[in-house]
C-alpha cells in the first residue's frame, strides 16, 4: 500500500503584490537609489572614521571613541531612512492610483481591500528594509574599533524597524484618505516631523522649564520627579530620543530592558521599560490600528 499523496496548499502571492514588487525592485531607479545610498553612507562613514581617528589619541580608549562615533552616525542614517524615506514610498500608493484613474480598475478585481493594502505596504516596506539591511555590514567597522556592544545594536534595530513600519503605514493611511499625492505627502511629513523632532524639543523645553520653576523652590519634590518620569516616557515616542535615552541608561546601569528614573530625595522608586521597548510596543500597536483603518477606508471607497 503506497503512502498517501499529501498535497500542501500552495502559497499564492497577490497579483498586485507581484506587480508592485517587480516594478519597484527590478527598475533602474531601485538599483540607482541603492547604489547611491550605499556610496554616500559608506563614504561618509570612512570620512568620519578618518577624521575621528586623526583627532583621537593612539590608544585603546581613542579607538573605542572612534567606533562609538561611527556607530551613532550609522544609526542616525538608519533613523533618517526609516522616518523620512519609508513614508515617501507609501505616501502616493493609493492617492496616485486615484490621480491616474486606475483605482476604479483596481476595485473591479477580485482582490479584497486587505490584499490591496497589504500589497502596497509590503512592496514599499520591502525596499526600505533592503536599504536598511544593506547598511548592516558597515556596523562591523564600529564593532572592530570597539566602544560598542552588540546589545546596543539591538536597541537601534528595534527602534528603526518599528519606526519604518509605523511611518509607512501612517503615510499609507493618509494616502487612502487624500485625493492628491502632494497633500498626502505634506500631511505625512508634518506628522513625522512632529514625532521625530517636535517631541524631543517639547520634552527638552518642558524639562528645562520645570527644573527652573520647581527644583530651586522644592528640590526633590514628588511632582518634579513624576514630571521627569512623564517626560522620559514622552521622549520614548521619538526614535531619535528613544535611542539616545536607551543608550544612556544602558551605559550607566548596564540594564538593557528596564531603567529606574532617578527620584532623588523624593523617596519614590519606579522601574519602567527601556525607552526603546516603549517605542517599539507603542509603534507596533499604532501600526496595527493604522492598518485596520486603511483597510476600512479602502473598503468604504469601494462601496461608494
Amino acid at each position: 500500500m503506497g503512502a498517501p499523496n499529501l498535497k500542501l496548499p500552495a502559497f499564492q502571492l497577490s497579483p498586485i503584490l507581484v506587480k508592485e514588487m517587480a516594478g519597484r525592485m527590478r527598475s533602474a531607479r531601485a538599483y540607482t537609489v541603492l547604489t547611491v545610498y550605499l556610496a554616500i553612507v559608506s563614504g561618509l562613514s570612512v570620512l568620519l572614521y578618518m577624521v575621528s581617528f586623526l583627532g583621537s589619541p593612539r590608544t585603546v580608549g581613542g579607538s573605542s571613541a572612534v567606533g562609538t562615533v561611527v556607530f551613532y552616525f550609522l544609526v542616525g542614517m538608519q533613523v533618517l531612512l526609516a522616518s523620512f524615506v519609508a513614508p515617501a514610498f507609501t505616501a502616493g500608493a493609493i492617492s496616485l492610483e486615484r490621480e491616474n484613474k486606475t483605482f476604479d480598475v483596481l476595485r473591479m478585481t477580485l482582490l479584497t481591500p486587505a490584499q490591496i493594502v497589504w500589497a502596497k505596504l509590503i512592496s514599499a516596506l520591502g525596499f526600505t528594509l533592503l536599504l536598511l539591511f544593506a547598511t548592516l555590514p558597515l556596523f562591523s567597522l564600529a564593532f572592530l574599533l570597539g566602544g560598542v556592544e552588540p546589545r546596543e545594536l539591538i536597541i537601534a534595530l528595534c527602534v528603526v524597524f518599528a519606526s519604518a513600519l509605523m511611518y509607512a503605514l501612517l503615510a499609507l493611511y493618509i494616502s487612502a484618505r487624500s485625493r492628491t499625492t502632494v497633500g498626502a505627502t505634506l500631511s505625512t511629513y508634518a506628522i513625522v516631523l512632529g514625532a521625530v523632532v517636535g517631541i524631543p524639543l517639547a520634552a527638552l523645553i518642558g524639562s528645562s522649564t520645570i527644573n527652573l520653576a520647581l527644583l530651586p523652590a522644592a528640590p526633590g519634590s514628588v511632582f518634579a520627579s513624576l514630571f521627569d518620569a512623564v517626560l522620559t516616557l514622552a521622549i520614548s515616542l521619538s526614535p531619535i530620543s528613544a535611542i539616545v535615552a536607551s543608550q544612556r541608561f544602558f551605559s550607566a546601569t548596564g540594564e538593557l530592558w528596564t531603567f529606574t528614573p532617578g527620584f532623588a530625595g523624593s523617596g519614590l522608586s519606579l522601574t519602567l521599560p527601556s525607552p526603546f521597548l516603549i517605542l517599539t510596543g507603542v509603534y507596533l500597536m499604532v501600526s496595527v490600528i493604522l492598518y485596520a483603518l486603511t483597510v476600512r477606508r479602502v473598503a468604504c471607497v469601494e462601496q461608494q
